[in-house]
């Protein structure tokens, strides 16, 4: 009660509104709720530790910052080939605009900066008693450790309530070479191919604010798995070999997965929550993966192909999905460093996936358009490519962006996404239709900014009032957030309305949520404070809100938050000379039980 009592003190006090906003929020979805890190999100971690050098970062090492377009790395490569740049009034002068600029800031230096060699996060958690739980103590710990071309890593976790202190681990070695053998893993690693559909990242995201440059899939070939999201990594080994044009990667993996099994040991789902309460569901079906991906590029294109074979010790239930099969692929990226016409068509288990798009415009106006197309039943099962939902199968969807630059100061993002699901899926035993309209509009004032949200939903869902079928449900959101700086102090004020209906039949439900944020920020420590308060209906429909929430380095957390309460958070980053940082942060839900949580995390850096 006493902190709560501090903060309330605190935000009275310093009532007034703040710039400098967290450019990630900007990148998320605005109806998940995650906790793991996307990669693009420990991409972005991992720069702002250790930014890219501007002066010698490649072409594809620009391309992780989404918020450079195509045209805006093409300057920068042009200008410092001429000589180095020095600042950021140099990136202005080449035609890089403020807001780009201001989002870019944390992740970009002009010189260089002494590599790390030792990285090592302990992070302990703490969630309030729940009645189903003996212990409620999450634990994870992640040392990554690099000597001259080789680099080496272990990642363990326990969740709550879990008995093994190791539930989950993960752990590589890699090398990254000059020559013919670029990269090799040896170990836990994930895949990246073409546009996603066969092998991506699986904690990723397709559509968000910067409406341009997310929706296209830019990941490196192979990565050491180093995410807590505890399935679908592959484990065994990856290399990339160079030679002249070609590019191949050959991959091995075997490992284990849990899933849940009927009484003939026929699977039936997979546990992808990473909670292993049950021992005996735990790591009870092995998969094997094994092929190659081929790629020849030149300075702007690249074409490639892979080849696979997926095999489940275990049958399906469903008839539709197979144990064993072959899969296929080919990608193509033309015009990569200006105007990328992209695209990627893949066949696994007789079944067909495919998707294509495009990219044009100057940094005035840019556009996107994507097509894309998933018979149903296709395996989605390392795939991860853009989608309207979580499992991409049985989808078929066209999608166009815009990012508008009319002033110096001002960017608008906006997306309109219509897609259809032509089979049978979950409870709607018929086909069902949707669309998405995005609309956000950021500016910049002499010490302000003001960034406006509207998104609106419209999707033919099974709803079971007075009577149970199919109806066209709509979502409509509206959101305001505003900043300012104060010297080390950085405030920001939120307001959103939320609204769930169903048009034709008169039926609405309706929340508001609003909160204050005080940042402060010195050379050494950091402090964030918020109080949310929040109110939304839960009859007919429970309105939820979606609330990026700061925490400690490595959890991207979107909590929801439905019906009354208040909520607030406290959080610190203390650097400990010379090569220590301490993160504390306590959340609590002011009247409601079992929702306090502590986090406490150590990070060292040699």
């Amino acid at each position: 009660m006493l902190l709560k009592i501090k903060v309330v003190l605190v935000f009275l006090i310093i009532f007034t509104f703040l710039l400098a906003q967290d450019a990630e929020e900007t990148i998320l979805s605005l109806e998940d709720g995650t906790y793991h890190p996307t990669e693009l999100s420990e991409t972005l971690l991992s720069l702002r530790k250790s930014p890219l050098n501007i002066n010698n970062a490649s072409r594809i090492e620009l391309t992780e910052l989404p918020w450079l377009s195509e045209l805006d790395i093409g300057k920068i490569v042009k200008a410092r080939k001429e000589k180095s740049i020095s600042g950021w009034k140099e990136l202005q002068n080449i035609g890089i605009n403020e807001i780009t600029i201001s989002e870019i800031k944390d992740y970009i230096i002009f010189k260089e900066k002494p590599g790390l060699k030792l990285n090592q996060k302990t992070r302990g958690e703490y969630y309030e008693c729940k009645d189903n739980f003996e212990s409620t103590l999450k634990y994870y710990q992640r040392t990554l450790f690099q000597y001259d071309k080789f680099s080496f890593g272990f990642l363990s976790q326990k969740d709550e309530g879990e008995k093994d202190p190791i539930d989950f681990y993960s752990y590589f070695i890699e090398y990254n070479g000059n020559k013919t053998l670029k990269q090799g893993v040896l170990g836990k690693y994930r895949l990246a191919v073409g546009q996603g559909i066969l092998f991506a990242p699986k904690l990723g995201i397709s559509k968000s604010s910067a409406a341009t440059s997310v929706a296209i899939k830019k990941y490196k070939t192979i990565k050491s798995y180093t995410s807590s999201y505890e399935i679908w990594e592959l484990e065994g080994a990856a290399v990339n070999i160079e030679l002249g044009n070609f590019a191949f990667v050959p991959f091995y993996s075997s490992t284990k997965l849990s899933a849940n099994l009927d009484s003939l040991l026929q699977i039936t789902s997979f546990n992808e929550s990473g909670l292993h309460l049950d021992v005996e569901k735990k790591d009870n079906v092995k998969e094997t993966i094994y092929g190659s991906s081929i790629n020849y590029n030149w300075e702007h294109h690249s074409l490639g192909v892979v080849c696979s074979n997926f095999k489940f010790d275990h049958e399906f239930k469903d008839p539709g999905k197979s144990a064993e099969y072959n899969a296929v692929g080919f990608n193509f990226l033309l015009n990569k460093n200006t105007f990328p016409t992209f695209g990627e068509l893949a066949q696994a288990d007789d079944k067909l996936a495919g998707l294509i798009g495009t990219k044009f415009g100057d940094n005035k106006l840019r556009h996107l358009v994507l097509f894309r197309y998933y018979e149903k039943n296709f395996p989605t099962w390392h795939g991860n490519p853009f989608s309207s939902q979580s499992k991409f199968d049985n989808e078929v969807g066209l999608y166009y962006g815009i990012t508008l630059v009319p002033f110096a100061r001002t960017k608008i993002n906006c997306y309109f996404d219509l897609w259809s699901f032509p089979e049978t899926r979950y409870f709607e035993k018929m086909p069902t239709v949707g669309s998405e309209q995005f609309l956000q509009v950021e500016t910049r004032f002499k010490t302000n900014t003001l960034r406006l949200t509207l998104q609106h939903k419209d999707k033919e869902k099974y709803i079971s009032l007075e009577e149970a079928r199919i109806r066209d449900f709509e979502r409509t959101l509206l959101r305001a957030d505003w900043w300012q700086l104060l010297g080390n102090l950085r405030l920001k004020t939120r307001c959103e309305l939320l609204a769930e209906y169903l048009e034709e039949e008169k039926i609405y439900s309706r929340g508001i949520l609003v909160y204050e944020q005080a940042r402060v920020k010195w050379e050494k420590l950091q402090i964030i404070a918020q109080i949310t308060a929040y109110r939304s209906d839960t009859q007919p429909f429970n309105v939820k809100h979606y609330l990026y929430e700061n925490n400690v380095d490595g959890i991207m957390q979107n909590t929801i938050l439905s019906g009354d309460g208040i909520c607030s958070f406290f959080l610190i980053k203390w650097k400990l000379p010379p090569h220590f940082e301490l993160q504390f942060k306590i959340s609590d839900h002011w009247y409601k039980k079992d929702k306090l949580r502590l986090y406490l995390q150590v990070v060292s850096r040699f």
